[in-house]
């Protein structure tokens, strides 16, 4: 690796590893979330909302790692994409959750003729 780089930790195995920490902060968040929508009946427009703002953090994450990685000459972060994937399926299956304990039970009709 060159020494012209004035930080050196936010490179290992020649991997730009800078914004793997926030990343882990957007999952555990999104696991927070998921336990708050399986415990308590949360709102529907609520957990879209924090939903779709924590995957398009993460997807901005994961875009600008990935430029940051080719103007350095270096590899990205195989972590930061499982990660983002992770994130991905924990936010939809959140939302799921929400919208299942919000649906509304329609009546059954007694077959009376």
């Amino acid at each position: 690796m060159d020494s012209h780089f004035t930080y050196q930790h936010f490179i290992k195995n020649n991997d730009f590893v800078l914004l793997n920490p926030v990343f882990i902060v957007l999952l555990l968040f999104s696991i927070l979330l998921l336990v708050i929508a399986l415990i308590k009946k949360v709102s529907i427009w609520l957990c879209t909302l924090f939903a779709s703002l924590t995957i398009i953090v993460a997807a901005q994450l994961l875009w600008f790692s990935g430029i940051i990685a080719d103007e350095l000459g270096i590899g990205g972060s195989a972590q930061s994409f499982s990660l983002f994937i992770g994130i991905f399926i924990i936010q939809c299956l959140t939302l799921w959750i929400a919208i299942k304990k919000n649906a509304k039970k329609v009546p059954q009709r007694s077959a009376d003729f």
